[in-house]
Formats: structure tokens, C-alpha cells, sequence
């Protein structure tokens, strides 16, 4: 069982750190938001003028760091477990402050699936973290 629990969980993080590199990459490499057809009118009543300092949180947040929590997982490190929920735990705030921040940037389609793979992050890090100290 833990290891089912560890592939998917790879498969979560590679799947959550890919779009989230796709994802930043094109608010930083055009931080209008054009790439997106965002209007930056969507960052009124944030404290963001452009898109860039956005990607470049995305890029470290839920790009690269759940890649790394990934090769983590991989190399069954004994902090895997708590790392994979803790991935959950920065998945989950990213979209709240997101939506907080600004309810327009609201979208069913992309939150909560996003928010379900956070859901599933934190669990199945709690069941390898619960495994790995028994």
C-alpha cells in the first residue's frame, strides 16, 4: 500500500510542478497577463502592478518545490511524508490567498480540481508519514 501511496503522490507533485512551471513562465515571460488574455485590472486590490512577482511565487510555490518534493518521494527520503503534505498545505494557501486576494480570479474548472490535488497531497502524506513511523 505504500507504495501505491508514493506513486501517486509523485504523480501528483509531477503533475503539480509541471503546470506550475508552465504556468509562471508565461506570467514571467509576459507579466501583462496577455498570454493568458488576463487584464490587469485583475490586480486591483493586490499589491501586485504586474504579473511578474505572481509567476515568479507560482514558479517556486507549486512549480518547483513539489518537483523537488517528487524526486524527494523518489529517492525514499524518510521526510517524504512530511514534505508531500506540506506541498498540500502551500497548494491549498496559494489558492485561497488567490481567491481572497481577488474572487475574480475565481474558476471552477481550474480550482477545484487544484484544490482536490492538494486534498489528496496532504493525505497521502499523512498515511506515508504515519507508515514510516511505525
Amino acid at each position: 500500500m505504500k507504495r501505491t501511496f508514493k506513486t501517486v503522490a509523485i504523480f501528483l507533485l509531477i503533475f503539480l510542478g509541471f503546470g506550475g512551471v508552465y504556468g509562471a513562465w508565461m506570467l514571467i515571460s509576459d507579466p501583462s497577463g496577455g498570454k493568458f488574455d488576463w487584464s490587469p485590472d485583475l490586480l486591483q486590490g493586490t499589491p501586485f502592478k504586474s504579473y511578474l512577482i505572481p509567476g515568479i511565487l507560482l514558479m517556486i510555490s507549486n512549480g518547483l518545490l513539489p518537483l523537488f518534493v517528487a524526486v524527494i518521494t523518489i529517492l525514499d527520503k524518510k521526510v517524504a511524508g512530511l514534505l508531500i503534505s506540506l506541498q498540500g498545505a502551500v497548494t491549498t494557501g496559494w489558492l485561497s490567498i488567490q481567491i481572497i486576494l481577488n474572487p475574480d480570479f475565481f474558476v471552477p474548472a481550474t480550482h477545484y480540481p487544484s484544490y482536490a490535488v492538494a486534498g489528496l497531497l496532504l493525505i497521502l502524506g499523512f498515511l506515508l508519514l504515519k507508515k514510516s513511523l511505525h
